[in-house]
């Protein structure tokens, strides 16, 4: 049993329990006594429905690799990666690798070309995400919010930034390899006889495992075709989990604007990639409750509609999460297929699919 993770999310249980005191507790149990149900049930089908556009985004990029994925099995892999990601502090990197293996074991595909589509997946999720942030920083620019403003445009930089450099590391076919080196001489500078220890695990990432993934990298990414659905998907995605958040006030007689709704949902995802805590738990309940007060809305309506969304987007998957990995039953160990093909290999693949499907 891990007493860590315990602690976590005792102490976000706590920080809960702090807001809903801060805001009144009987207020809140009044609003949730005289809330709509049926907006609340139909948050529970919108917020399903986001996970389908997910999994077909993921499904889009998978194809244009050559991977043949059952829609089950990657929507199982997504679950079992929100369970990872909220069990773990930070930006969201264990779970991603977890549904990589997951997948990889299912559809008996390289790890290689699996997370290729999927750091494409986290690419796409963003554009959308752009333009969410031009419009809340407009918008609380407009609402005279100079120090919200000030905030949203440095959570702007900063994950835009991020994802620069990620896509500016795998598009350059030295670069990567290069800050591979540059963090082994620093990890070697501060604990030598390690990282001497560990010289042929970085070797081989530099020089093998990279260059297979920057090539699978750039063959997703010239492919328009899979690229524009991938996209119109992640729009899907980000409109639909507005239109939840917008139900579930609803659900508590209190309807929002759309906006405000946008503002949150931008400030939260930068304060959940640097969470200490297990998927934020508590602190991102506490920021967007912040948020959501600071742009006009009543305290108690916040923190309960903030703390019903949560309920649904990241407590209920978390138990769905650690069900679906639970009921996970590893096939007997085979050789796994590590090497990615290249480009032509690739290519020729698929002409000979097509031909035969053609025919």
């Amino acid at each position: 049993m891990d007493w860590k993770k315990i602690a976590f999310f005792a102490g976000a249980l706590i920080i809960i329990g702090g807001l809903i005191n801060w805001a009144g507790a009987q207020g809140i149990a009044e609003i949730l006594k005289d809330s709509d149900l049926k907006y609340f049930l139909l948050a529970i089908l919108v917020y399903v429905v986001t996970l389908v556009a997910w999994a077909l985004r993921w499904q889009v990029l998978l194809s244009g690799l050559g991977i043949k994925a059952p829609f089950r099995a990657v929507f199982s892999a997504i679950f079992v990666g929100m369970f990872f990601n909220n069990i773990s502090p930070g930006a969201k990197g264990l779970g991603e690798f977890i549904r990589v293996y997951y997948l990889a074991k299912r559809a008996r595909s390289p790890y290689g070309l699996m997370t290729a589509s999927v750091m494409m997946d986290r690419i796409l999720d963003l554009v959308p995400v752009a333009v969410m942030m031009v419009l809340a920083t407009l918008h609380v620019y407009r609402l005279g919010q100079i120090e919200l403003t000030v905030l949203i445009i440095v959570l702007d930089v900063i994950l835009m930034g991020f994802t620069a450099l990620v896509v500016w590391l795998l598009m350059g076919e030295t670069r990567a390899p290069r800050a591979v080196w540059r963090i082994y001489r620093l990890y070697h500078r501060i604990l030598s006889g390690r990282a001497e220890k560990q010289r042929d695990f970085f070797r081989n990432i530099a020089e093998n495992t990279i260059p297979r993934l920057q090539s699978d990298f750039r063959l997703l990414s010239k492919d328009k075709t899979v690229t524009i659905v991938a996209t119109f998907h992640s729009f899907v995605y980000w409109g639909l989990t507005i239109v939840r958040y917008y139900l579930i006030f609803l659900a508590i007689r209190y309807p929002i604007a759309p906006i405000d709704i946008t503002v949150v949902l931008v400030v939260s995802m930068v304060v959940g990639m640097f969470a200490i805590v297990p998927g934020g738990a508590g602190i991102i309940e506490a920021v967007n409750s912040a948020v959501f007060i600071a742009l006009g809305i009543n305290p108690e309506h916040a923190v309960t509609g903030v703390i019903l969304e949560r309920l649904l987007s990241f407590w209920g998957p978390t138990v769905i999460g650690s069900l679906v990995t639970a009921d996970y039953k590893p096939e007997a160990p085979e050789e796994m297929p590590v090497t990615a093909p290249d480009e032509k290999t690739l290519k020729k693949g698929m002409e000979e699919t097509d031909e035969r499907d053609g025919g």
